[in-house]
């Protein structure tokens, strides 16, 4: 389902927004987010301590940050920053105060229709006559600061083939080094003469050129080059593209080029799978094809629904690859500029996996088209999934040797929770690319190699970044070198609030729901699991080890009690289904704080079959 674009308007350069003018500039001081600081206190003040002193100017504390006994706080009263900072520096449990200043992004890209990439960066502009809301978007600029992509991660579209001559897509298109173009030899002896630059499975030729159109949209919001004054941009725009077709100009095809496909791009080289494609009905080859590459993310796309428009269950039909129960195969449904459901897309509580950006988007199309010369407007889930192949693309640049499960899991704990979106997929968010990549650093402390600055960048809306030097407003206290710092070891104060007794029926259809508490900021991973025994007796059949049947990992703010919604695997709700009497399952939460000292906490469950009864 798409929209063409009729006509292109005048070009729109997209700068940095007039309010921020002068941040960085040299002999001015940097701009600053409104009424936050950045505390790092001593590591004898323990939490009540810390507790005080930010109630002494009128604070509440954000969360942890990457570095010893660091804190960002949030001024809710009228102390001003600078007043702020005074009174906190005059206290020797704390080493420094600084403001949360603004940081610009090294990598906002000059495309002139970047305005229009609304699910990279949603300010509320208008797009194809619709206002956004602000901050409904994948936080790709912040996600430039950490990656912008890798050669030697490539993204393989399986599609209606890609227009390579775009000028947003010169260049990205990966080469197969191990083949001679023109010479009409399988030089790489892999069955595939002269596949340079992918291959067509249609034609079956090495030309996988684009007659649809539907193909080259997808690659351009993949990987479309960048900050080259030309076109849009791609969420991973130094990513490159294995173009595979095997969709015909109408937008069809058969399932054994399909399955050929995968192959191919696992034995190319392809860490990641687009497929923005799909059909009703299962396919054990497919599944057996998907199942052969385990080091490959197949990321596709939940479907559009019927006839009449509207989207559907996919736990009650489900719509294939995306409803395979594999765990390199990741489902992604349709989001609009509001964080809200697309009205087309499909949707499911067990077998979707999360929501992207899928209506309304601008990218390329084959510059010989004449619906849209050169770029077009599509709404459907096959725009969402390659907002999400993108992510993985960056995951992968970020975290080069992150498993295939690593990258699926960082990609749906880090989703931003909507509640549009809360019964409609597994994590019950929207993609969140910043996020995953944070999820996924071993070194939290330590940046990673970040793309070369643009002359002029512009600020960065949803970016963080490590602190700067406090202004010369502020008093400041130098604080002795880190590694002379003593760290701070305690185990986060925490609780867990849990009935003993959980009905199958509910748990299969809600989740288990505890409600938990942090003492300070936190991450909580919840991890539910069966023993050997009781996994027998639900037939999930363990091999002597107990069966994880859910997992969550959230972030719990200070001293607030948040619930934490741990979804069944589809395999436990399918084997719960057919349980007859109750069985005990097993709850642990590990709590963790900035400075990484951890807290778990234990419970039994006994999932019982029928409600429990009062007598």
């Amino acid at each position: 389902m798409h929209r063409a674009l009729v006509a292109l308007v005048v070009l729109v350069c997209v700068g940095s927004p007039s309010s921020a003018a002068g941040a960085g500039a040299p002999g001015r001081p940097s701009a600053r987010v409104p009424n936050e600081l950045i505390v790092r206190f001593s590591a004898r003040a323990e939490g009540p301590r810390r507790a005080a002193l930010r109630d002494t100017v009128d604070a509440d504390a954000v969360r942890g940050l990457p570095l010893p006994d660091g804190q960002l706080l949030r001024l809710r009263g009228d102390v001003g920053i600078d007043a702020a900072i005074a009174r906190l520096q005059r206290s020797g449990d704390v080493l420094y105060a600084e403001p949360n200043l603004v940081r610009t992004t090294s990598a906002t890209m000059n495309d002139p229709f970047f305005s229009r990439l609304w699910g990279l960066r949603n300010s509320g502009q208008i797009v194809d006559g619709v206002a956004g809301t602000a901050g409904a978007d994948i936080a790709a600029t912040s996600a430039w600061d950490l990656a912008t992509g890798s050669k030697s991660a490539p993204v393989a579209v399986i599609d209606t083939g890609v227009a390579a001559d775009h000028p947003d897509l010169r260049g990205q298109i990966a080469n197969n080094i191990g083949e001679i173009a023109g010479n009409g030899i399988d030089d790489d002896a892999n069955r595939y003469i002269d596949d340079v630059a992918g291959w067509d499975f249609v034609g079956d030729d090495s030309v996988p050129e684009d007659a649809n159109g539907h193909g080259t949209h997808v690659a351009g919001t993949i990987a479309a080059r960048g900050n080259d004054g030309t076109g849009v941009v791609g969420v991973a725009p130094a990513t490159r593209i294995i173009p595979l077709r095997v969709l015909d100009a109408d937008g069809s095809g058969s399932l054994s080029d399909v399955v050929s496909a995968y192959g191919y791009a696992a034995r190319n080289g392809a860490r990641v799978v687009n497929l923005s494609l799909g059909g009703a009905s299962p396919s054990r080859a497919e599944r057996d094809a998907i199942t052969a590459a385990p080091s490959v993310l197949f990321v596709a796309a939940a479907g559009n629904g019927g006839s009449d428009g509207l989207g559907d269950n996919n736990d009650v039909a489900g719509e294939y690859p995306c409803a395979y129960d594999l765990v390199n195969v990741l489902c992604v449904s349709a989001s609009d500029q509001h964080d809200q459901l697309a009205s087309f897309s499909n949707y499911g509580a067990t077998s979707v996996d999360l929501a992207a950006p899928g209506v309304n988007i601008f990218s390329d199309q084959p510059p010989s088209s004449t619906a849209a010369p050169g770029y077009a407007f599509y709404d459907g889930t096959s725009m969402a999934t390659p907002h999400v192949s993108g992510a993985a693309a960056l995951a992968l640049a970020f975290s080069p040797s992150a498993s295939v499960e690593k990258v699926k899991q960082a990609l749906l704990d880090a989703t931003d929770a909507r509640p549009a979106l809360l019964d409609s997929s597994v994590s019950g968010g929207r993609l969140n690319a910043r996020r995953t990549l944070e999820l996924l650093s071993d070194a939290p402390t330590s940046a990673p190699p970040v793309p070369p600055r643009t002359t002029n960048p512009a600020p960065s809306t949803t970016g963080t970044a490590p602190p700067a030097a406090p202004l010369s407003t502020a008093p400041t206290i130098t604080p002795p070198a880190p590694s002379a710092l003593p760290r701070d070891t305690a185990a986060p104060s925490a609780s867990l609030r849990l009935g003993a007794r959980q009905r199958i029926s509910i748990l299969r259809r809600l989740g288990l729901r505890p409600r938990v508490t942090c003492g300070e900021p936190c991450t909580a991973s919840a991890l539910l699991s069966l023993s050997p025994r009781n996994a027998v007796r639900a037939r999930l059949g363990s091999q002597g080890r107990a069966v994880v049947i859910g997992r969550r990992t959230i972030h719990v703010p200070s001293g607030t009690s948040t619930r934490l919604t741990i979804r069944l695997t589809r395999g436990a709700r399918r084997a719960l289904g057919r349980v007859t009497r109750p069985i005990q399952a097993r709850l642990a939460i590990t709590f963790v704080d900035a400075d990484g000292n951890r807290r778990t906490l234990r419970r039994a469950v006994t999932l019982t079959v029928q409600a429990t009864r009062r007598r």
